[in-house]
Order: structure tokens, then sequence, then C-alpha cells
């Protein structure tokens, strides 16, 4: 029993379908003469309402997304280093999203939200081989020490870490941390792998 605002009552009644199913239409009409009863079908309010979330979480991602464009347009200035860091990014969500694909796993908001781990955690990547990329080829003191051996295996080491942390929360028989594990694991290592294969040979030249 639920109080109304009115003073009355409202009371919810859970029906059982029989041998045969009756269907939300066919109840409705046979109650259609009777006032203050309504039919509600639980399982599609529920579909409903989750695909709305659904709707505005893909809009709120895309805006996400479109700020992240623009503060990486305002810092880096440039057209073509815009292009080069985000493609990394962009490669790493597809690829990642074609893997969900093959293994028939149903885009939820979850996922969505792992996919924007992927593209923060991926940034950082991509930024870091962009600025190697535009460390002036001249300066020989300040370019070994952004690709020097420690740097390196740093960057390595924190991926691997992401990696396998995101790897053990996709094996939880809990469906939220599973959702998003699956995403950001495979997504992280992808973003690494790519924003390395993304960017140009080094060359040093040393003033004479």
């Amino acid at each position: 029993m639920l109080p109304r605002r009115d003073g009355g009552w409202s009371a919810l009644i859970a029906l059982q379908p029989g041998p045969t199913e009756l269907g939300a239409e066919r109840l409705r009409a046979a109650l259609e003469g009777l006032g203050g009863l309504e039919v509600v079908d639980i399982g599609l309010e529920l579909n409903s309402l989750y695909g709305s979330y659904l709707q505005e979480a893909f809009l709120q991602a895309l805006l996400g997304a479109a700020a992240v464009l623009l503060l990486l347009a305002l810092s880096l200035r440039s057209l073509p280093r815009l292009f080069a860091v985000c493609l990394p990014l962009a490669l790493a969500v597809l690829l990642t999203l074609a893997g969900l694909a093959l293994l028939d796993v149903a885009l939820g908001i979850l996922h969505l939200v792992g996919l924007l781990l992927v593209v923060a955690v991926g940034s950082n990547y991509a930024l870091f081989f962009d600025q190697i990329q535009n460390t002036p080829a001249h300066d020989a003191a300040a370019v070994p020490a952004l690709v020097s051996d420690d740097t390196l295996a740093s960057l390595l080491l924190a991926n691997l870490t992401t990696v396998a942390s995101f790897g053990l929360i996709a094996l939880s028989d809990i469906p939220a941390l599973s959702a998003i594990g699956r995403v950001v694991a495979p997504g992280a290592l992808l973003a690494l792998l790519l924003a390395a294969a993304c960017s140009r040979p080094l060359r040093l030249e040393r003033a004479a």
C-alpha cells in the first residue's frame, strides 16, 4: 500500500501468468471499464528506462570526448600534432569495441565508463610520445632524458600494472566490475602499443 497526495491509497498487485501468457495489452482491454486501475509492464518499463539511460550516457560520452579534444587542441595548437595524439586513442577505442562485438558483448553504460578510462590513460601515452617527437632534434641533452631506459621501463611498468589490475577486475563475479575490467585492460595495452607504433622514428642531430 502506498499513500497518495490526495489522501488516498494505492495498491500494487503482481500478477503471475498461468499456462497461457496474458499480455499487458489484453489485460488492459479486459480492465478498461474499471476506474483507478493501471496495468504496468515491468519488463517494458525497465527496458525503456535503461534505454533512456544508455542514450544519455552516449550523449555524455560524446560531450566528454569533445571536451578532451578541445583541451588537447588548445594545448597542442597544431592540427598535425592533434591528429597524431588522437589517432592511437581512436584506434584503441575502435579495436576494443571490435573485440567486444566479436565476443557478442552488448554495450552498456559501464562499458562506456571503461572506454572513457581508456581515453584518459591512453592520452598520457600519446602525449608522452608527442613530447618526444616535438622536442627540438638538435637538443641532444633533453631528448635522451625523455627516452632513457628508466623512463621507458617506468612507462611499461605503469601500463602492465594497469592491465594486470583491470584484468583481475575483469575476472570478478560482479557484472559491473567485470564490464569495466574487460574494457580497460585490453584498451590500456592497445593505447600504449598504438601510441608507440604511430610515433615517428626519432633522429637526433648533434651539433658539431
